[in-house]
């Protein structure tokens, strides 16, 4: 049997927890120097409590008991692991969790257990467990499951934007009067993902501009791979991830769609607002279609 491990960020919904049986470990948010575990001591509405009062949240990484709390449950019941991470780019878990497996395999080398880096996170992410626990769920084997989902993580595509700029400028990755200009202005940010991080594209005026820019490079992207699962992610913004969710089925009638929550640990970094959309640019060598 294999395992699929995921944290805080790669988003979830309710068919993933209702179809699949995978661990979740969660990230530390720490608000006011004090940590609190991600949807185990708080909440998504929490946080934007704290955000809402001018409060910065700020992240740490996967503590190494809890991987290692993990591993001993799973070996327990002879399962074989794959931890899929947030991005190394975003968050040190994928540093800790690869030094934790390590050295756990020199204890227990008969083991099978695979660190990956999802190079990415949020609904990405969630294609890429998705992907991993359909694999699993059918009994492929470990190498093979592994090695799609690290050939997977090259191919998923991130196109999000946020309500406002305000948390790209506490967060350093955009100037202050940049910010302020583009708020006033009603300019959206459109971001994406690549080997640096979470980059700006563009700024977009208004919010009807920014989704038909959006779906008209999911369209582009997708290159001809137009039945495949397209996920949709929001930050406390489900009338938006439900519009978005509209504009994609219009025009990508083939496709089907499923909408996530984005957790704390990431809402921490991009703020209160915001919705995504991720797909694969091309169809991997192995593609498990998701029934809901």
């Amino acid at each position: 049997m294999i395992r699929i491990l995921i944290d805080s960020g790669i988003d979830q919904n309710n068919y993933m927890k209702k179809t699949y049986d995978y661990d979740f470990l969660p990230l530390s948010v720490i608000i006011n120097e004090k940590d609190y575990l991600d949807q185990v001591e708080l909440s998504l509405e929490d946080v934007h409590g704290y955000m809402k009062e001018g409060i910065l949240p700020k992240t740490s990484q996967v503590s190494p008991k809890t991987v290692i709390d993990t591993l001993d449950a799973c070996r327990e019941r002879g399962e074989d692991v794959i931890y899929i991470t947030i991005y190394s780019q975003f968050s040190g878990t994928y540093q800790v969790a690869q030094t934790t497996v390590e050295a756990y395999l020199e204890k227990y080398p008969d083991m099978n257990i695979a660190v990956i880096d999802s190079k990415g996170g949020s609904g990405g992410g969630a294609l890429l467990a998705l992907q991993a626990m359909e694999m699993a769920k059918k009994n492929e084997d470990f190498e093979t499951i592994v090695s799609q989902t690290i050939e997977n993580t090259e191919h998923i595509k991130y196109h999000f934007t946020l309500s406002n700029l305000k948390w790209l400028v506490k967060g350093g990755r955009l100037p202050k009067a940049a910010g302020y200009a583009g708020d006033a202005l009603n300019i959206k940010p459109y971001l994406s993902v690549n080997e640096t991080g979470i980059y700006l594209k563009k700024l977009v005026r208004g919010q009807d501009r920014i989704y038909k820019r959006m779906i008209k490079d999911v369209k582009k992207g997708i290159d001809g791979f137009t039945d495949q699962l397209v996920t949709i992610s929001h930050v406390n913004d489900i009338e938006s991830a439900k519009q978005l969710e509209k504009m994609v089925q219009e025009e990508l009638p083939d496709v089907t769609t499923q909408i996530f929550d984005i957790g704390a640990v990431l809402a921490a970094h991009l703020g209160i607002g915001g919705v995504g959309v991720f797909y694969f640019d091309q169809k991997p060598s192995q593609y498990m279609y998701i029934e809901e």
